[in-house]
């Protein structure tokens, strides 16, 4: 016979998760904590570990990145995430997620290469290793360590077997896609989305559905194809993430994804109209986006004419860049304005 203490904290363990699958996520973190101190006094410290955890994952999909961090460092430094590989890796691949959340991009691949190899050593962990694996690769791609980035995909890719389930299958080979998209190997990279799109169903998931063809837009935007096959992810993303609602974030980033359609199609009235509120609200997105979102704004000014209020625009996004220690991103931003000033014959800084 269960004691009643044990079966009141799992039965609110059961219902919080409940409440995140149906994207409630206010409720489901403060049931997760109703469970969390329900084991606690029922003396399961893996319960409570797992509620912990599953109010930080609410967090995350709320957009709350610093309270996410902060639970995600808590259970990283917690006694019993230090004598279970498992938990260790999970944890440290949160640390990771967040710290890539917050353009602290070298910390992030510091956190998920560790998280990663503390699941490698066993099978039972196949799962957490491709998390970890994935966002070692993210963190990666963002800081444009692309040769690093693809011998690390080409580990996913191991990984990947026939064992694994569709839809961690299809989050691996979106996440080898975006990576080749980056490294200009455009073939690859619409080969790896197309095996993503074949295992993630907007009926399964149409939260996962809207990212996904969000982030497939955006690398085929970065690939320079404004093509009717990125429109459509473009259409696909926007229906899906209405349908879900998303937090503010997911849709200014939605919203980045189409102005940057409009600047390559040549609208630069649509893609301003667009992109000058979204930096005014930049501040709740990652500084690595936050800084493409102003170079993008830049270029669409330096477009229009509007040359002193694009100068302004390319300064903040150079500091932005330098802020989530992208080097290499913030010297891009002042090579393009010299180039343009060479091609439009303007002294520089005229």
């Amino acid at each position: 016979m269960q004691s009643p203490h044990l079966t009141s904290h799992f039965v609110a363990g059961l219902t919080a998760r409940a409440k995140w699958k149906e994207r409630d996520f206010g409720e489901a973190y403060r049931l997760a904590g109703e469970a969390a101190e329900l084991s606690t006094a029922a003396g399961d410290d893996e319960s409570w570990w797992n509620m912990r955890y599953l109010q930080a994952e609410c967090l995350r999909d709320q957009g709350r990145i610093e309270e996410y961090l902060n639970v995600a460092v808590e259970l990283n430094n917690h006694g019993l995430t230090a004598s279970s590989p498992e938990l260790g890796a999970k944890a440290g691949t949160m640390v990771a997620v967040a710290y890539q959340g917050l353009g602290r991009l070298p910390e992030a691949a510091t956190m998920a290469a560790k998280a990663a190899k503390l699941a490698a050593g066993d099978a039972e962990l196949l799962y957490v290793q491709i998390l970890a694996q994935r966002a070692l690769i993210a963190a990666l791609a963002e800081s444009r360590l692309l040769d690093d980035a693809w011998s690390e995909c080409l580990v996913l890719e191991t990984l990947l077997t026939d064992d694994v389930d569709e839809d961690t299958a299809g989050k691996g080979y979106w996440v080898i896609g975006n990576v080749a998209f980056l490294a200009n190997r455009v073939a690859d990279g619409g080969r790896y989305h197309d095996l993503a799109a074949e295992r993630l169903s907007p009926s399964k998931d149409v939260d996962l559905w809207a990212r996904f063809n969000r982030a497939s837009a955006e690398m085929r935007l970065q690939a320079k194809l404004s093509d009717a096959a990125t429109l459509r992810c473009i259409e696909r993303a926007e229906l899906a993430t209405d349908i879900v609602g998303g937090s503010e974030r997911d849709h200014l980033e939605m919203s980045l994804v189409r102005a940057h359609w409009y600047f390559l199609s040549g609208d630069m009235q649509q893609a301003t109209a667009i992109l000058e509120p979204l930096c005014a609200r930049s501040s709740i997105l990652a500084t690595q986006t936050s800084a493409e979102a102003h170079f993008l704004l830049a270029r669409t000014l330096l477009e229009s004419d509007r040359r002193q209020d694009a100068l302004v625009t390319f300064d903040k996004a150079a500091m932005l860049f330098e802020q989530a220690a992208l080097p290499e991103r913030s010297a891009a931003v002042r090579e393009y304005l010299r180039r343009s000033d060479e091609q439009r014959g303007e002294p520089h800084g005229g």
